[in-house]
């Protein structure tokens, strides 16, 4: 005679042993482990991007930039100057904002200023006496990174006595 059918494992009705039967419970213990490292993985990346966001400043409050500037030559003293305008009068962030010349040279705007939203290039600061061709750069330092605001070229003819005087003066 044959034995009696014994469950098959593909059958869907066989009962699984009691053994082998996992409760809730054994069930969450045996996942606990799994969850507890993703959720301290989830709470060490979220602390770095916090850490990460603070450390750049890009959380901050914004920081106001100035948008353009005019430029022109005066020569209407014993030195040629080159005069810097900010259309609005008051330069937002100036403490924040720099000159700069051809040789990289750069001076805050707060050395050069002369009257509220003016600045003056005469070869008395540490950038390059006035001479016709001259590029200047007017750059606002950001948190990030550095912008180029504006920039001038001289075109106007500079006299070489105004420029040998000023190169004396250096």
């Amino acid at each position: 005679m044959s034995e009696p059918d014994a469950a098959k494992p593909d059958d869907p009705f066989a009962e699984e042993d009691e053994e082998e039967r996992l409760t809730v419970r054994e069930h969450i213990r045996v996942m606990f482990p799994t969850i507890a490292m993703a959720f301290l993985l989830f709470a060490a990346a979220s602390v770095a991007g916090i850490g990460g966001v603070v450390a750049t400043g890009l959380g901050g409050e914004p920081i106001d930039r100035p948008e353009a500037f005019a430029f022109g030559v005066d020569a209407t003293g014993n030195d040629t100057a080159i005069v810097i305008q900010h259309p609005g009068g008051v330069v937002p962030s100036e403490d924040r904002v720099v000159v700069v010349d051809e040789a990289g040279t750069k001076v805050p705007w707060t050395d050069l200023r002369t009257d509220v939203g003016e600045a003056r290039i005469t070869g008395r600061s540490a950038l390059a006496c006035p001479t016709q061709g001259a590029t200047y750069r007017v750059v606002f330092e950001g948190r990030a990174a550095d912008h180029t605001i504006d920039a001038y070229e001289v075109d106007a003819p500079v006299p070489a006595s105004v420029v040998e005087r000023c190169e004396a003066a250096n």
